[in-house]
């Protein structure tokens, strides 16, 4: 679905190369503070083929509709990257129209960890504030490490993409053919940490970003994190009841209860019923990463007593059936053989935990998901009409998906663009943390 939102400046769509050139007058600028409550980053890494469609501009209206809307002594800084130089503009209440504070004179890879800190310490210098959030809309693929097998795959997303300079944005390609930049999530953990700025909230309007893999990497980052487990629409966000409902809330539940009532149909501007073959719907959790480090040692207890009392095959691993958890996407061609993303909590379920196991899982994880919404149902693929059905009850499912180790990613591994996955995942901090190795992968 296409949104139409009728707001131009000087005959140019808000944000458009030549409406902002050089900074505005500042006649109608409030005064400045010298310390703010919230300033909240949205970074647009669209140097690729979300920015080759437009779909940011349709975001950053959507963003300047709402700015009567940001509370008197808090900010919003965009970070756009897209075909022109990369930019930030400053939105606040009292300003006519977005102002923009700083333009690259040469291009910059918004998909690197060095601009990532860069942009975040100009926040942090400029804008002393009491809590600091940051909004990051791009390409993404969660845990994922950078394709090890190139001829598999046309695109690589861990988070973000830029195709740098005379790359092709519609192809994700840069100039020399070969895959374009992107951030690994270990990377963008430590960009956070470089830059000094401690994050109230991170949330990604972005694919697949929703896992306990992701959380634990950034659990230092930020208090909060929210993501959806599933690949999203290219729409993500409606921006203008994110900003006036959801990002400057006092309550960090409210941003992904705006995010998700726009595809309910409760937002202030109309989606598609379940029934329009425009409908695409959503899932989104808010996981609060204090509690994480804890969350790990019960689930590293489960998977002692599991291994202990599971037979292994004569390879010395568990080998699990998982048709019967709920999946948030399909392991296919399609999408380059990407794993399945299981529901953390449908997953344990399968895997055979016990009823009290269960309860103790279930109990440790609403000590981090601290809130979890859904659509009835919600597109997976790879075909158009591949929808997956969640369950009735919100006890089982939690919006967090986990990776589950299993034969076939090893066995189908010169097949997939990160070859064998199972071994991708022991690099993770979260296979660490939580104690893998005793189920023998």
């Amino acid at each position: 679905m296409t949104r139409f939102i009728n707001v131009i400046l000087s005959g140019v769509l808000l944000f458009g190369a030549i409406a902002f050139s050089s900074c505005k007058d500042n006649n109608d600028d409030p005064a400045a503070p010298t310390s703010y409550g919230r300033t909240v980053l949205v970074y647009m890494a669209m140097q690729n083929s979300i920015g080759s469609q437009g779909h940011h501009r349709n975001d950053s209206t959507e963003i300047a509709n709402a700015i009567s809307s940001i509370p008197e002594n808090d900010r919003l800084l965009l970070f756009i990257d897209d075909a022109s130089n990369p930019r930030i503009y400053e939105l606040s209440k009292g300003l006519s129209a977005p102002k923009l504070l700083k333009q690259w004179s040469s291009d910059i890879s918004s998909a690197s960890a060095e601009t990532l800190t860069e942009v975040l310490e100009y926040m942090r210098t400029n804008y002393t504030s009491n809590a600091y959030a940051l909004v990051v809309g791009s390409h993404a693929s969660g845990w994922l490490p950078t394709p090890t097998n190139y001829s598999a795959m046309s695109r690589k997303r861990t988070i973000g993409i830029d195709v740098g300079p005379d790359g092709s944005m519609r192809t994700d390609k840069a100039a020399n053919g070969n895959i374009a930049d992107q951030i690994e999530i270990d990377d963008f953990a430590s960009a956070v940490l470089k830059s000094g700025v401690h994050l109230q909230y991170i949330l990604f309007d972005a694919c697949l970003m929703q896992s306990i893999e992701v959380d634990y990497a950034l659990r230092n980052a930020a208090d909060y994190i929210i993501a959806s487990p599933i690949s999203i629409s290219v729409e993500g966000a409606y921006y203008t009841d994110l900003v006036s409902k959801g990002l400057f809330s006092s309550d960090v539940r409210d941003v992904a209860r705006t995010y998700a009532d726009y595809y309910k149909g409760k937002g202030s501007y109309p989606y598609p019923s379940e029934s329009s073959l425009d409908f695409y719907g959503t899932v989104i959790s808010c996981v609060r990463t204090a509690s994480l480090d804890a969350f790990a040692s019960t689930f590293s207890a489960f998977l002692q007593e599991h291994a202990a009392s599971t037979p292994k095959n004569a390879n010395g691993k568990i080998d699990w059936t998982m048709a019967s958890a709920l999946n948030y996407y399909p392991y296919t061609a399609n999408f380059y053989f990407r794993p399945h993303n299981y529901d953390l909590l449908n997953a344990v379920e399968a895997m055979g935990a016990s009823k009290a196991e269960l309860n103790i899982l279930r109990q440790a994880l609403s000590e981090i998901v601290v809130c979890q919404e859904a659509n009835n149902k919600f597109w997976i693929g790879p075909g158009y009409y591949d929808f997956q059905t969640m369950p009735e009850s919100t006890d089982d499912w939690c919006g967090v998906s986990m990776f589950v180790p299993q034969q076939l990613y090893s066995d189908n591994a010169v097949n997939c663009a990160y070859g064998d996955l199972n071994t991708d995942f022991q690099h993770t901090q979260w296979y660490k943390a939580a104690g893998w190795s005793v189920t023998g992968w």
